[in-house]
């Protein structure tokens, strides 16, 4: 494939250009898959006085904005980071740049990239729900790396990798220091690539899409730094746009109560989580007390009170230096 950028192996070519090959003169998001580029097209097409309007909104039911019936205006347009290849040798141009900022952020990611990215509702807990030999394409790598790290040994087509590995697993990733992963590194790469220094370039936070609060403000620096003239006189309808999106996404709305969880204490029911998020709990309250470690068992806690009785119990002839955790 031609145009593609080495950002840690991750492949951007022409094939993420979707429908346009042409700049747009009011504003070009540029994001990765998963980051809600396609919905911040719709909002600022839709309410921009620039642009006709659009009717009803762009959602399939998983709450991706992937709706190709809508027709834009050409104003603004989407691109992943292949847009930076693409563009070498043109003059400034307009760019909106969607970045994390938080260890949410990374957490929604690694979920939605693979589940929002094509609408191909693939989950992490495929990998333990599906047998090997059914896996997607989409799994097969990380499959294999457990494989191999735990040292799995496969008998059958049908054999299952076991739940509590899987989750063992997405854990070791969440106890490093963010600043190591591997997401990190990528994003931190593109976000101090030459190119946006040259542009007219807003650095979007993704929390923008997690509270109505973050999403307002942003949109209202956004519209004056770019001159979109947005409509605000709109904003309810702008407001019940953001909250089905929340709605539809599952996921996004248990990275906030996670977050809450982690950061706050917040008491909640922990059932029905998927096994990812299941592992940034762990790693969470694993780095606050370094000397235990969560239990490898299938069955995941019910709830936070259950959580704090196998801390506040956890006999002290069983605490020792968790391996997992980085060396200060």
């Amino acid at each position: 494939m031609k145009h593609t950028i080495d950002l840690w192996g991750k492949d951007f070519s022409d094939d993420h250009r979707w429908d346009t090959d042409r700049n747009a003169s009011l504003l070009n998001i540029v994001f990765n898959g998963g980051a809600f580029g396609n919905f911040l097209r719709f909002i600022l097409d839709k309410f921009s006085k620039l642009s006709p309007d659009l009717p009803g909104d762009p959602f399939t039911d998983i709450g991706t904005s992937h709706l190709k019936s809508v027709k834009f205006s050409g104003l603004i347009q989407r691109y992943h980071s292949s847009f930076i290849n693409d563009n070498k040798d043109k003059t400034q141009l307009p760019v909106c740049l969607i970045l994390p900022t938080t260890q949410k952020h990374h957490l929604y990611l690694k979920i939605a990239q693979w589940f929002r990215t094509n609408d191909q509702k693939v989950k992490p807990d495929d990998l333990w729900y599906i047998p090997i030999g059914e896996l997607s394409d989409a799994l097969q790598d990380s499959a294999k790396h457990i494989i191999e790290l735990y040292q799995i040994k496969s008998k059958s087509h049908f054999d299952k990798i076991p739940k509590f590995i899987v989750r063992d697993w997405f854990k070791l990733e969440f106890l490093q220091n963010i600043e190591q992963t591997h997401d990190y590194l990528w994003f931190d790469k593109l976000k101090k690539h030459e190119f946006f220094k040259f542009q007219k370039t807003f650095y979007l936070d993704l929390e923008t899409f997690f509270k109505w609060s973050a999403f307002i403000e942003n949109i209202k620096k956004l519209d004056r730094f770019f001159g979109l003239e947005l409509d605000f006189d709109r904003s309810d309808e702008m407001k019940d746009i953001f909250d089905q999106g929340l709605i539809l996404d599952n996921f996004r709305q248990e990275c906030n109560m996670i977050d809450d969880v982690c950061e706050n204490d917040l008491d909640a029911s922990l059932t029905g989580l998927d096994v990812c998020m299941e592992a940034y709990i762990y790693a969470e309250f694993e780095k606050r007390n370094p000397n235990i470690q969560m239990p490898l068992t299938n069955r995941f806690f019910r709830d936070t009170e259950e959580i704090r009785q196998f801390l506040d119990h956890f006999p002290n002839w069983y605490r020792r230096p968790n391996p997992n955790l980085p060396r200060k």
